[in-house]
């Protein structure tokens, strides 16, 4: 026996919410695949002074660094990875500002999901010289977000940390020299 009742509310399921389920499907099976690494473009930045969060991780050479280790100077901390494409786009202006500023202010750089011996061959192949952590999980950088209010997570994503240890901005994407000289500026005396 047919029923023509209920053949007719699928064709009305399928003609209503076909439709919104696909493209809602299709989120959320794509969107993971690009979550974590923020495109060109997508600088977002804070004004409102908070407190940095601390921090202990082991870093890419094996030795250990805490957050402790760095207070007392200006701190430029940038989160990204080997396997980032923006990441690795942003990476020759930040060895050219680490040598530029690095007496005036204390850089690190946080490895985010990242393989160590991917990291040192990230870092050797830019010149970055700086210290430069693990983050695995991404913690570290979930609790920096948290502390600034961030507005989506996305990586490279650096904040400026005055000496008194209070994120004074972040930027969410890679900086050009100009964008990261402005922001820097924000946190030099």
């Amino acid at each position: 026996m047919n029923n023509p009742f209920k053949a007719f509310r699928i064709r009305l399921f399928l003609r209503l919410f076909l439709p919104l389920l696909l493209p809602l499907l299709a989120l959320l099976f794509i969107a993971p695949l690009f979550a974590g690494c923020g495109g060109a473009g997508a600088g977002t930045s804070s004004t409102g002074a908070r407190k940095a969060p601390d921090f202990s991780v082991q870093t890419i050479l094996g030795s250990h660094l805490t957050s402790g280790d760095v207070k007392g100077k200006p701190i430029v901390l940038n989160f990204g990875a080997s396997w980032c494409g923006p990441c690795n786009e942003e990476a020759p202006m930040l060895a050219a500002m680490y040598n530029r500023y690095k007496d005036r202010v204390t850089f690190v750089g946080m490895a985010v999901r990242d393989k160590p011996d991917d990291q040192r061959a990230f870092a050797q192949k830019y010149g970055l010289a700086y210290t430069i952590g693990l983050d695995p999980k991404g913690d570290n950088l979930y609790n920096y977000q948290q502390a600034a209010i961030v507005p989506y997570s996305g990586i490279p994503t650096t904040f400026f940390i005055d000496a008194k240890g209070d994120i004074v901005s972040f930027y969410i994407g890679p900086m050009s020299q100009s964008e990261f000289e402005q922001k820097l500026s924000g946190i030099l005396n």
